[in-house]
């Protein structure tokens, strides 16, 4: 399947609410709590991470900040000195079962 080309959400959405009957609208629905306990589980109150089941697990990463970091322009060889801000990144994370169905 080098050619197959990946669902869009509608015919996920569409794709779902066949194989379970539930109507596109409840689907739709399901996906929109789903992102919404998501959006408070990693938010910055939240622990910092989100399991969805036998699928993949998402955390939240922590970058410090650093002060005069060092970066190369490989150009031109010159090293420019800057300051990074602190910042958070999302990590995903397959569950063993998900490798397990590519595998």
């Amino acid at each position: 399947m080098p050619n197959a080309k990946r669902m869009t959400k509608s015919q996920l959405v569409t794709e779902i609410a066949e194989k379970t009957e539930l109507t596109r609208k409840q689907v739709s629905a399901v996906f929109e709590a789903l992102r919404e306990v998501a959006k408070v589980q990693l938010g910055k109150r939240g622990p910092g991470e989100f399991v969805v089941p036998d699928m993949v697990k998402l955390k939240v990463r922590v970058r410090k900040a650093e002060k005069g970091k060092k970066f190369r322009n490989p150009a031109t060889g010159e090293i420019i000195v800057k300051d990074v801000p602190a910042s958070r990144r999302l990590v995903a994370r397959p569950v063993k079962k998900l490798k397990d169905l590519v595998a």
